[in-house]
């Protein structure tokens, strides 16, 4: 139960700093302070024959437009996806053997990984509760498994503590229990929580630190070390094994390592248990292009949106060829666009647009967040590190190191060796092709050392997502601003017969789950000629969304 002494509104605050904006959105619903729309409460089914003789214009085929034409075409719409790229997806991006990443002011990077290796250089996880992806994959025939987020394996490291070794999750996780639970155990043994507690719950409290942080009643509830820890020499036939020396506390806490997500696993959005689809994540967006061509709608690639007219009585879309510059346009009764909002904004300014629609769709920014992959001859993180999958964390321009979940015990494999955002990733992305992978294999080296003599340097690829053509970020950087407030509370709603989808007007920026989510809400709304009523969050909590979250 809540203190009365906390407001509604700084209690949803610690919850956005602890786990992110995902974290409040799931709160929120879980306590009943928002109004989920019906196309987010349940699953779409639009009236039958909504969509006879009507046309729909939908603008890229990321996940979030792929599902609107999807749900439009079983409605019985005319679809038709115009996107800008040679490729569907979006950010949803897995590279494969001669695929090539573009990025604006970089040459091309060709993928050399035999299948079936694969670089997801997008989003790589499904949380468990992610009901509508996952239902999607389902209907799709898109085969999940597992996706490992930690392990205790997993490695932490900084250059301000453990000598500037790499240490294993378990020993860190454990040992800091084990100092917490003897620090509090000599707190109650003093009298200190003599007036929070009674003598009996004092009792149990010491009872509980026993088990939780394994310190040693009969030594004055001392921690001096716990085989959760690990051994240094494993237990056999002729020796019990060495357990591992703990940890210094002061040097627990000199490395700050709660500052680098280590407790993330622990947020709702991480949990175990969590998906990927068999075979890299584009097979959820292969799979909707499939259904959309079959049930009859029209897929049209390097199509660049130029201009974009809207009115009460439908939509006038301009576009250019990629590859040809012919112009083309369209007319439609209603537009869907899925372009990130950054870049719709450079066509939509015109006079046929709301003012406040166009305030609104000025006020998002995307944020910048870099990926780089390393094809790995070899599975050492396996054969040496015992770890199978997860994420080892460091204090180091690369941030985070990802290792394989599908594949074990097999020759190669793909690292996931940085992910980064913000200020971090802003520098990381001006840097040149050359000198991304330096710095990232700089970071391997003090997690992994050696790390050089198993994944070649020109095997490497990198990712700044802000730098890519036509995407230009990774998710939606909202704030609590009244200005976005406001914005996101206009683009949930229309232009006459313009509407915005994508993960971007969803609370889960970053994730494929708020692309599908928002998908829905804008289908059904359009179903009923733009008579869906507004959505309310924003006139009951302050922060709709927030940079916090890193997405999937």
């Amino acid at each position: 139960m809540i203190d009365s002494s906390w407001s509604r509104r700084r209690f949803l605050e610690m919850v956005g700093k602890a786990g992110g904006a995902a974290a409040v959105y799931e709160t929120m619903v879980a306590l009943g302070l928002m109004r989920v729309p019906e196309a987010l409460a349940e699953p779409l089914r639009l009236p039958a024959g909504a969509g006879k003789g009507q046309k729909v214009l939908v603008l890229g085929a990321g996940v979030g437009g792929l599902a609107a034409a999807y749900e439009l075409l079983k409605g019985g719409y005319g679809v038709e996806i115009l996107e800008a790229a040679g490729r569907v997806g979006g950010r949803s991006y897995t590279v494969r053997k001669d695929d090539q990443i573009l990025q604006i002011g970089r040459d091309p990077q060709t993928c050399h990984y035999e299948p079936p290796l694969y670089f997801n250089a997008g989003p790589g996880r499904i949380p468990y509760h992610h009901r509508a992806v996952i239902d999607y994959c389902k209907e799709l025939g898109v085969t999940l498994e597992i996706y490992v987020m930690e392990t205790r394996a997993n490695l932490f490291q900084s250059d301000g503590a453990f000598d500037k070794k790499a240490k294993a999750n378990r020993r860190i996780a454990n040992d800091t229990r084990g100092y917490i639970s003897e620090l509090l155990a000599k707190a109650v043994n003093r009298g200190a929580l003599d007036g929070e507690l009674t003598k009996d719950d004092r009792q149990r409290l010491l009872e509980l630190l026993v088990v939780f942080g394994q310190v040693k009643p009969d030594q004055q509830y001392k921690y001096s070390g716990s085989s959760r820890s690990g051994y240094e020499i494993q237990p056999g036939v002729v020796t019990p094994g060495k357990i591992e020396k703990p940890l210094e506390l002061n040097d627990l806490l000199a490395s700050k390592f709660w500052q680098y997500r280590f407790y993330q696993p622990e947020d709702y959005l991480w949990q175990p248990t969590l998906f990927e689809p068999a075979g890299g994540m584009d097979q959820i967006v292969h799979a909707f292009a499939r259904e959309v061509e079959k049930l009859g709608g029209v897929i049209r690639k390097d199509s660049v949106v130029t201009h974009v007219e809207t009115s009460h009585d439908g939509v006038k879309v301009a576009f250019q060829n990629a590859r040809t510059k012919q112009e083309e346009s369209r007319t439609a009764d209603y537009c869907v666009s899925n372009i990130p909002l950054p870049l719709l904004r450079r066509v939509i300014c015109n006079n046929t647009f709301d003012e406040d629609f166009q305030r609104a769709v000025d006020a998002v920014p995307f944020a910048p967040t870099c990926k780089v992959a390393w094809l790995a001859e070899d599975r050492f993180w396996e054969t040496k590190d015992e770890i199978y999958g997860g994420i080892s964390w460091i204090n180091h321009p690369i941030t985070q190191f990802w290792y394989p979940s599908a594949g074990f015990f097999s020759q190669k494999g793909v690292l996931t060796g940085t992910y980064n955002y913000g200020e971090t990733a802003e520098d990381f992305g001006r840097r040149s092709l050359h000198d991304r992978l330096l710095l990232a294999r700089e970071g391997a080296e003090k997690l992994h050392p050696g790390f050089a003599s198993h994944c070649p340097l020109d095997l490497g690829l990198s990712i700044a997502w802000h730098m890519v053509p036509h995407i230009e970020g990774g998710w939606a950087d909202w704030t609590n601003s009244l200005e976005q407030k406001n914005a996101y509370q206009r683009l949930l709603l229309p232009d006459k017969r313009f509407w915005v989808c994508g993960d971007q007007i969803s609370y889960l920026p970053g994730w494929q789950e708020g692309a599908v989510l928002s998908a829905q809400h804008v289908v059904k709304g359009l179903a009923v000629r733009g008579k869906l009523e507004a959505v309310a969050p924003v006139e009951l909590y302050e922060t709709p969304v927030s940079s916090l979250v890193t997405g999937g």
